[in-house]
């Protein structure tokens, strides 16, 4: 990921805790987890993991919050200094540390067949 992605991303993410902790409890939904965003390659789409942490339904919090999305992008769109802002699409990432854990696996592989460059 090049550093206008990363950028964009941190971004988004601020934006959108922003927005959750301003909006969350009138919407039904208390500490939503933005847990990661994955932007395309030409920065027009981003899917958004998203977890609840002390909500016992997760399911039922997504649903929830899924009738939200509309508004939610507009926030986005409004308080986002880009002239092109990303469409988002939202996944329930129902078991965080198992994803995490995925990413760490493929993050090693990556790391070893890079060629040693400390020689």
């Amino acid at each position: 990921m090049n550093h206008r992605h990363q950028k964009l991303v941190s971004q988004i993410q601020r934006i959108l805790g922003e927005i959750f902790v301003q909006e969350g409890k009138a919407w039904g939904v208390n500490l939503i987890s933005i847990n990661d965003i994955v932007m395309s390659s030409d920065l027009s789409e981003a899917k958004v993991w998203v977890s609840f942490i002390s909500e016992k339904n997760q399911e039922g919090a997504f649903k929830n919050l899924s009738k939200r999305f509309k508004v939610v992008q507009s926030m986005l769109y409004k308080k986002f200094a880009v002239r092109h802002v990303p469409k988002l699409s939202w996944q329930l990432d129902e078991d965080p540390t198992k994803r995490y854990r995925i990413e760490e696996i493929l993050d090693d592989i990556s790391r070893s067949q890079k060629p040693d460059q400390s020689v």
